[in-house]
C-alpha cells in the first residue's frame, strides 16, 4: 500500500508538471500508468476528482477571458456522450477494459504525433458538437477527453487567454458531470479518501513549479516522454488484455 501510495504522488507530480506546461495531459499520463497499479474504475475516479481542482483554479483565474458561446455546444454534446461512456465502462470486465485502453492509448499516440499539428478544423456549431461529442465519451470511458477540443479550440480561437480560459472551462463542466456519473454508480468509495488527498496535494506542488519552470522546460522533450509513456503503456494493457 505504501509503495503505491508513493508511485501515485510521483504519478501525479509528473502529470501536474505536463499538464501545467502544455495546457493538458494530465490525464494522459495518468491514466497511462496508474492501472498498472490501482484498479482501473479507481483510476479513473482518483484522475477526474484531482483535474477537477486544477481546472476550478483556472477558471477562476482567468474567468474574464473566457468565451462562454463557444462552450455552450461542444458542452451539451460532452454531457450526452460522457454519461454514456461512464456507463459502458462500468459494463467493462476489467481484462476488457485493459485492451480497449492499450488500443486507445497507442491511438491516441499515433494522432498526437503525425496528426495533430496537420488538423485544422471549421469555427461552425457542427464541428463543436462531435468535437464535444467525441471528447466527452473519451472522458467518460477513459478519463481523457482533451485531444479533440484542443485541436478544435486551437483551430478557431487565436488568444492564448481566451483559448486557456475556455478550454479550461469546458473541461471543468465535463469533469463534474463525468465525476458524477461515476459517484452515482458507486465508483467512488471512503477507501478513495487516503488516495485522493495524496493525488491533489502531489498536484498543487507539480502545478505550482510547473508553472514557475514553464519557461525553462523543453515542450519538445515533455511530448517526447508522454507519446513514449503512453506507447509502452499502451502495449503492456493490450498484452494484459490478452493474457487476461
Amino acid at each position: 500500500m505504501i509503495l503505491s501510495y508513493l508511485m501515485l504522488a510521483i504519478i501525479v507530480f509528473i502529470a501536474a508538471l505536463v499538464q501545467s506546461t502544455s495546457g493538458f495531459g494530465f490525464g494522459i499520463i495518468f491514466m497511462a500508468i496508474m492501472p498498472l497499479i490501482l484498479p482501473y474504475k479507481e483510476c479513473n475516479v482518483l484522475t477526474l476528482a484531482t483535474v477537477l481542482c486544477l481546472q476550478v483554479y483556472t477558471v477562476i483565474k482567468f474567468r474574464q477571458h473566457i468565451n462562454y458561446r463557444m462552450v455552450i455546444v461542444p458542452a451539451i454534446a460532452a454531457l450526452i456522450f460522457g454519461s454514456i461512456g461512464v456507463h459502458l465502462m462500468i459494463s467493462m470486465s476489467g481484462t476488457a477494459m485493459n485492451f480497449v485502453l492499450g488500443i486507445f492509448l497507442w491511438g491516441l499516440a499515433f494522432y498526437l504525433i503525425f496528426l495533430a499539428s496537420r488538423i485544422h478544423l471549421k469555427k461552425n456549431p457542427i464541428t463543436g458538437f462531435f468535437a464535444g461529442s467525441f471528447g466527452g465519451f473519451m472522458d467518460g470511458m477513459f478519463a481523457i477527453g482533451g485531444p479533440p477540443m484542443v485541436a478544435y479550440f486551437d483551430s478557431v480561437m487565436n488568444d492564448p487567454m481566451e483559448y486557456q480560459a475556455t478550454l479550461q472551462l469546458y473541461f471543468m463542466i465535463t469533469t463534474v458531470n463525468v465525476l458524477f456519473n461515476n459517484i452515482i454508480c458507486g465508483n467512488f468509495t471512503a477507501k478513495l479518501v487516503a488516495p485522493l488527498s495524496i493525488s491533489i496535494v502531489c498536484c498543487l506542488v507539480g502545478t505550482t513549479l510547473g508553472m514557475h519552470f514553464t519557461q525553462k522546460i523543453s515542450m519538445k522533450l515533455v511530448r517526447k516522454l508522454a507519446y513514449t509513456v503512453m506507447l509502452l503503456a499502451g502495449a503492456y494493457h493490450i498484452i494484459k488484455g490478452f493474457i487476461g
